[in-house]
């Protein structure tokens, strides 16, 4: 098999890494047409690099490339496993260089997704007004953080339209609480978007052959696609402090599913795009993105 690979044709010929997976030696018949070939775009860089890749010139190629000193957000969280020492290092100082290519953990991503909005259509259904409901003090505090932090990056903002769901607070089982709104009734009167969505054996089957794999979480994944204006009062949440409507997509919504799988549909891959595969990788996660 061939491994997807960059490589330079010089007076009509390349080179590229071919791999024979049995014992038995393989033939390669003349002419045969072993794969194709896809021009690198502009805006690819590519490192050329001759020679072996020793400890000591990655170093010295990462010192020069960017700042490897400032410590990251979360940076004491790294685990690789049992190589805690030398190539643990390596891959901080890789991480710190490209820092910029990540975003802190309390961060709020930019709405990068800029041409893709979640709509939702509800027809003729008249507003729906649920009542708030009790919580205790403990709870109240945690809605009012999570309401002031959003603010503030802009996830959401305050309302005044005739929509308005209750909060619930959901704990996972590592203790943390999870903001939520119960907007079962707003589903109930929203029509279905049948965009479909990746089956998980046709992107596995899809993937052999590939040697290396790369799996992303993204950062606040559904944040980075807007609530079409004239749909955010259907968004609205009730507190003890107010009304506030979502300017960002959210969980717990019909249809962002197929919304955020549009938009990474829709998304420049590059030369590699037959290799890369959105899906859910995780239970109703399309923001888990798995690369081969």
């Amino acid at each position: 098999m061939l491994a997807a690979t960059v490589t330079t044709a010089r007076n009509g010929c390349a080179w590229v890494p071919a791999i024979n997976s049995n014992t038995i030696p393989a033939r390669l018949p003349h002419k045969k047409e072993l794969g194709t070939w896809v021009p690198l775009t502009s805006d690819m860089e590519v490192l050329q690099m001759n020679g072996e890749l020793d400890t000591d010139r990655l170093q010295k190629w990462l010192g020069e490339i960017g700042d490897d000193e400032k410590p990251f957000d979360g940076e004491s969280d790294v685990n690789i496993g049992a190589e805690e020492s030398e190539a643990r290092t390596l891959i901080i100082k890789l991480l710190r260089v490209y820092r910029k290519l990540t975003v802190n953990t309390g961060d709020c991503p930019p709405a990068t997704a800029l041409d893709v909005y979640h709509h939702i259509d509800t027809g003729d259904s008249a507003p729906i007004m649920q009542k708030r409901r009790r919580q205790a003090q403990t709870e109240d505090e945690s809605v009012d953080n999570n309401v002031v932090k959003m603010l503030g990056a802009g996830v959401i903002e305050e309302g005044n339209g005739a929509w308005g769901f209750p909060v619930v607070l959901v704990r996972k089982k590592d203790g943390e609480v999870r903001f939520c709104v119960d907007y079962r009734a707003l589903n109930k009167v929203t029509k279905k978007d049948v965009y479909p969505l990746p089956r998980i054996d046709e992107t596995l089957e899809a993937l052999g052959g590939s040697l290396l794999f790369t799996t992303l979480d993204l950062r606040a994944g559904y944040w980075q696609i807007l609530v079409a204006p004239e749909d955010r009062d259907k968004t609205a949440f009730t507190t003890k402090r107010g009304l506030y409507r979502f300017v960002r997509m959210l969980f717990g919504l019909t249809n962002v599913p197929s919304t955020f799988q549009r938009m990474m549909n829709s998304r420049p891959q590059g030369p590699f795009s037959t290799d890369a595969f959105f899906g859910r990788m995780r239970a109703k996660r399309t923001h888990d993105v798995l690369i081969g």
